[in-house]
This record gives C-alpha cells, sequence and structure tokens, in this order.
C-alpha cells in the first residue's frame, strides 16, 4: 500500500496520471510557457528568509501557518521555525528529529506538527519548547487543526483523533473506510462553530461534533465512475472552506460543490477535478483544478465568473485572496497576480518552485519555497 500510495504521488504531480509506468511519460503534458503582458502592479517583497530544508522529490504541501505575530513553518527535515512576520527575523528554530510531513498547525499558544509514521508534537508558540508528544497510528499528511481546547489530526487511512490541547491526550477518535487506491495526499480538517468539517478519500464530507466526534450528516461530494481503479478515484485532498454558514469542499475527478452547513445538503454543483485548494471572499470562491486551470465560481449561485488556462501542467498551487487579486504559485517558480474579476495576469515573479499554498494576513502574503525560503509581500 505505501508503494502503491508513493506511485500516486507521482500520478497526480504528472497530472494525466502518466508516471509509475501506467502510460507512456511522453503523453506527459509540458508546462504551458507564460504569456507575455503588460504588468499593472508592482508586488514590493518585504524580506526574505532560509526557514526550511528542501522537500526533494516529495510532493507535499507544507503551508505554513501564523499566529498575530509570527509565522511558522515546518520541514521534512523535522526543524520547526517561528519568525517575525514585521521583519523576517527568526523568533526560534527546533530540531523535532520527526520526518515530518505536514504544515504546522496554530492555535492555542501551540505549534502543532505531525510526520509519516504517525508522531504529533506539540511546541510552545513563544519559545519552541515542546509541550507534548502524542502518536497515533497511520501516516499523517493533513495539517493539524486546532481550536476550543482540542486538536484534530487525520491520518491518511481517513480516521479521525482528538487530542486535548492541555497534554495531547486522546479524547475521541472515529474511523473511516477509505479506497483501496488513493491519493497521496490528506485535506486538512476544519474546525468551526463547535464541529469539525472532514473529506475523505471516498469523496464524503462530514461534519463532526467537536465534543465527541458524533457525525451530525455526511454528504457524497462526489461518485466514483468508471471500470478501473484509477478513474474511480475521488478524493478530496483540497482543503473545505466554511464561508456563511456554508461550507465548499471538492473532490478529485469530481465536484466542487456548496454545502447547508446545517443539513449537509448540496445547494450547488459543477464538474472540477482539484486536488489543491480553493480560497474565497465575500462572493466569490476561486480554485485550482488538476489542469492548474484557476476557476472563479460566484459564492451564492455556483456559476462560473472566469476561468483562467494559461498556467495548464504548471502544477498550480492552491489560490490566495489579496486585495483585487488572487495569487498563486507554480512548481517551475513563478508566482503570479491575477485580476478577481476576469482572471487576466496582473503582476508576476520570480520565488523558486512552491507546492506550499501561498496565504495572505493582515494585507501580507507569504510564500513558502520547495527549497525553504519564506518570502513575504506587499502591495
Amino acid at each position: 500500500m505505501k508503494n502503491i500510495r508513493a506511485c500516486l504521488t507521482l500520478l497526480t504531480f504528472s497530472l494525466l496520471l502518466t508516471a509509475c509506468g501506467f502510460f507512456d511519460k511522453d503523453n506527459t503534458p509540458e508546462p504551458k510557457p507564460l504569456v507575455q503582458f503588460k504588468p499593472e502592479i508592482k508586488p514590493h517583497r518585504l524580506w526574505s528568509t532560509h526557514a526550511g530544508a528542501s522537500i526533494g522529490d516529495d510532493y507535499l504541501k507544507l503551508t505554513p501557518s501564523t499566529s498575530e505575530t509570527a509565522i511558522f513553518t515546518a520541514s521534512t527535515n523535522g526543524v520547526v521555525t517561528s519568525v517575525n512576520k514585521a521583519n523576517g527575523q527568526r523568533n526560534w528554530q527546533v530540531d523535532t528529529r520527526l520526518p515530518l510531513t505536514t504544515g504546522p498547525g496554530a492555535g492555542d499558544g501551540l505549534v502543532v506538527v505531525a510526520s509519516r509514521r504517525g508522531d504529533v508534537e506539540a511546541l510552545r508558540q513563544a519559545d519552541g519548547a515542546m509541550v507534548w508528544k502524542a502518536s497515533i497510528p497511520g501516516e499523517i499528511l493533513a495539517k493539524p487543526a486546532i481550536g476550543q481546547d482540542v486538536v484534530i489530526v487525520k491520518a491518511i487511512d481517513g480516521n479521525i483523533h482528538a487530542l486535548a490541547v492541555q497534554d495531547g491526550h486522546e479524547r475521541w477518535a472515529t474511523q473511516q473506510v477509505e479506497p483501496s487506491l488513493i491519493l497521496r495526499g490528506s485535506s486538512t480538517p476544519i474546525i468551526s462553530d463547535h464541529s469539525v468539517i472532514v473529506g475523505f478519500a471516498n469523496g464524503s464530507l462530514s461534519r463532526l461534533a467537536l465534543s465527541d466526534g458524533e457525525a451530525q450528516w455526511t454528504q457524497a461530494i462526489a461518485i466514483p465512475e468508471g471500470a478501473f481503479a484509477i478513474q474511480r478515484m475521488i478524493d478530496i485532498d483540497a482543503d473545505p472552506l466554511v464561508l456563511d454558514h456554508r461550507i465548499y469542499a471538492a473532490t478529485y475527478q469530481g465536484k466542487i460543490s456548496s454545502l447547508a452547513w446545517g443539513t449537509g445538503q448540496p445547494l450547488w454543483s459543477h464538474d472540477i477535478s482539484s486536488y489543491t485548494g480553493m480560497t474565497a471572499d465575500e462572493e466569490t470562491v476561486y480554485i485550482t483544478d488538476a489542469k492548474s486551470y484557476v476557476w472563479a465560481f460566484d459564492a451564492e449561485s455556483g456559476s462560473v465568473d472566469w476561468r483562467q488556462e494559461q498556467l495548464e501542467a504548471r502544477i498550480v498551487t492552491a489560490p490566495a485572496a489579496m486585495g483585487r487579486y488572487v495569487v498563486v504559485g507554480d512548481a517551475q517558480g513563478y508566482i503570479h497576480w491575477l485580476d478577481k474579476k476576469d482572471g487576466h495576469f496582473a503582476a508576476r515573479e520570480y520565488v523558486g518552485a512552491m507546492y506550499a499554498a501561498p496565504i495572505v494576513d493582515n494585507n501580507v502574503l507569504y510564500l513558502f519555497t520547495n527549497k525553504g525560503e519564506l518570502i513575504a509581500y506587499t502591495l
């Protein structure tokens, strides 16, 4: 199973499932050349600093997390770093000596990281001191979620573990039966309003009570189709989104859907294949699909506002909303600012290849490259 999942990481990476010998590699699409345009804005680089090790050949989305004054990163070599958001100076750096496979979760005064062996370690945000350690069965690829005195950890087998913020003891756990063939990835649980929203590799989304893990509802976002197992993969690897008591979720080879918070009933859906992620503002949901197209959907109706196809096959990250723009990075090393109105290019900068989604905090854009560079931009 481990070899299958490692192979499927490459399947996802090549976009058309051409790796691992399933198909001729010559069919793998070449990254679309960059189009030329006249920049409309000039992004300003505030600072950059080395905050981690290279991820090598792994396809891992080690997206950082932030607190009021710091940004936290994690690297595959076990190093966790806290950086001052204002000036890029290092606050502290700790070597956990764990094979970390997730970005750090941050909340309730803690930074929580997890490993491919099921290790979970909580560090104090103030100084990086270890607060507690825990262990769960299975590899962890989803960033831990922290809120309301609970740390939610999702293993790659779909099982959910709720750990106490104070000491890491397990409060409750749920079991999930996942398909035998899945993408090597996992969406982050979302804590909201005394609930946790969790997406699974079987294409279903659940709202669980944060207090005891009891399912409030479960809804299928997509139904598997096709004669072969690869065709039937409908993993939810894109992090769900909660906006105005609606939940947005997307699957690989399936759909993006808007669901009612209370019942989980679909409000609208649209065919799409995504494993990266999405973001939103007050009126629009933005998502990157498996072809590296960037889409904008009306959050209320689900109608397509625009679709930007000029980044096809460039292995584009999940989007981030930054003022009037949507920002995405790519595996060729570029960061792109798209105008929210129609998706046209407004600016472009070279920063280095990245899989981690850009994050925007207080109008500052933070990027974490595959070589461990942490970079801050403003407009």
